[in-house]
Formats: structure tokens, sequence, C-alpha cells
């Protein structure tokens, strides 16, 4: 199993993660998303979208019609895909 632990202030505690992987190390396998990321931002806005339109109120009759509806999804996502503006402050 993957755990991604999330922009937390967690990355800095060594004896968390000394105790979690030496109780779990078999188990999970961790992913460390940066301290200062703002592309997870875009990642987040993706997942909230693709559960909204994809997920909330869905019936999905197997593992490969969620992915078939899945793929669906991005490459739609991907062809109305345009540029990020970001605005920066100064």
């Amino acid at each position: 199993m993957r755990v991604i632990w999330d922009n937390l202030n967690t990355h800095r505690a060594q004896a968390l993660w000394q105790a979690f992987n030496a109780r779990h190390e078999e188990r999970f396998h961790s992913h460390f998303t940066p301290l200062h990321a703002s592309w997870v931002n875009q990642i987040e806005l993706w997942v909230a979208r693709y559960t909204r339109r994809m997920l909330r109120h869905a019936s999905h009759i197997n593992t490969a019609h969620l992915r078939e509806r899945t793929g669906q999804f991005s490459h739609e996502d991907n062809q109305a895909a345009r540029p990020f503006q970001r605005s920066l402050r100064g």
C-alpha cells in the first residue's frame, strides 16, 4: 500500500518515521510531497474535479469499467487543457 504524506510538517519528525517504518515497513511504502510545492495545488484541483464529475453519485460495475471511465475523463480533460495563469503578488 502506498501512503502519500502531503505537505506536512511531519517531514522533519525523524522519530515518527523511524517508529512508523519499524512497525509497517513491509506493508506501506511512503511518498512525500515537497514542503513548498505550488504544483501540488494543481494536482489537488484535478483530483477534486475528477471526484465531482466521475466518482460522486457514480456506479461502476467493476474495476475495468472504472478504469475505462477514468481514461475517458483524463483524455477529455487533456483535450480541453489550457495554460495555467498564475497571478504573482509583489
